[in-house]
């Protein structure tokens, strides 16, 4: 009797898996359904209720759980291995067992993947909220949004005060007081785009920041918590806060997220934040423009302040370490494949697609 209860448990597990497939089939089929129910009504629910559950505490639960499972998992493998050489003659019934219990785990885990965040990425995109007209642009364009983003860049970088190294420092006294403004950011531009409005949930600092930094990773959003690389330049932090925090909103498309947290930072009060979204913007926007017209883009160069410079500079040397190596490039791989697979066909490519958005909207605000 007790064979047969657990001989449905796991069938019911294994066809998770393909509920989770038909869910996604109907979401690429009715992106309308998508925006209205689930990302308006269902997802809401779930992140705001448990969003701020998970958010009193200062650090990533969900980090921690997934160092646990991740233990608990390389245990039971060595758990399996003696059992397997303890008893032989029941091999076969133990390895299928093993394969079995790992392939209910993971039909679980895409099951909640899909219910509590993937169905987001086939919502409508955000240029809907906002009236923006995406088009191909002009270099000129181009160029012209690369002399905004480097002006304010300038601008906000003269304003902040520097570490002894002579790169920009936050203004803050912490982490969790970037945090705070970056809820802050989030809330106020939130009453301007009215579908951004959440809980008020901040982020957390990952205990393995260093690890994240060596798979080239600046934050994460894990349902329902966003995590926080402390390991990086510090400027870079206030925009991955605001991104995580887009994610949390049920804008999962890395352009968008990159656009929205760009918008968060200019809407912020803070130089230190709207530095961190400018200069992410315009490294994006410098990396468009060197790719069609080199000439332009050294003319670009030549309007960077030393301070920027140096701040860029740092950046560079501080991932020169972490890329080309053999965990980045399969985590690159991997993580392009998981961006393609839902629903973002440039993979990695996606975050620089930003500058579209970008465009559009300064081709609105000129018009205004």
């Amino acid at each position: 009797m007790r064979n047969r209860i657990f001989r449905y448990k796991r069938i019911y597990l294994l066809l998770l898996f393909p509920l989770g497939l038909l869910l996604i089939l109907f979401a690429k089929r009715s992106s309308g359904w998508v925006e209205q129910v689930y990302a308006r009504h269902i997802y809401p629910l779930f992140a705001n209720s448990l969003g701020t559950l998970l958010s009193a505490v200062p650090f990533s639960v969900l980090e921690i759980l997934i160092l646990l499972l991740g233990a608990a998992f390389l245990f039971y493998i060595g758990w399996t291995a003696v059992h397997l050489i303890k008893d032989r003659p029941r091999w076969k019934n133990r390895l299928y067992r093993f394969g079995l219990n790992c392939l209910c785990a993971l039909s679980t885990g895409y099951f909640c993947f899909v219910l509590f965040m993937g169905l987001n990425y086939y919502r409508a995109s955000i240029t809907e909220y906002l009236d923006l007209t995406i088009q191909k642009s002009s270099t000129e364009e181009l160029y012209s949004l690369c002399e905004i983003l480097v002006n304010d860049c300038n601008f906000y970088r003269a304003r902040l005060s520097e570490e002894e190294d002579g790169t920009a420092k936050l203004s803050d006294s912490g982490f969790y007081d970037t945090a705070h403004l970056a809820k802050d950011a989030m809330r106020s531009l939130s009453e301007e785009i009215p579908v951004l409005k959440a809980a008020n949930v901040r982020n957390k600092p990952l205990l393995t920041s260093r690890f994240f930094s060596m798979v080239l990773t600046t934050g994460i959003y894990i349902p329902f918590e966003s995590g926080i690389n402390v390991d990086v330049p510090c400027y870079s932090v206030p925009a991955t806060m605001c991104h995580e925090l887009t994610h949390f909103r049920g804008f999962m498309r890395e352009d968008e997220a990159n656009f929205i947290s760009y918008l968060a930072c200019m809407q912020s009060d803070r130089a230190d934040f709207r530095y961190s979204g400018a200069l992410m913007a315009f490294e994006y926007a410098f990396d468009a423009l060197y790719d069609e017209d080199l000439e332009l883009a050294q003319k670009i160069a030549q309007q960077c302040g030393e301070g920027m410079l140096r701040d860029i500079a740092a950046e560079n040397e501080y991932w020169k370490a972490f890329r080309n190596t053999p965990v980045s490039n399969a985590s690159n791989q991997i993580y392009d494949s998981y961006l393609q697979s839902n629903n973002q066909e440039s993979g990695i490519k996606s975050y620089g697609e930003m500058i579209d958005l970008l465009l559009a909207y300064y081709r609105n605000f000129a018009q205004t």
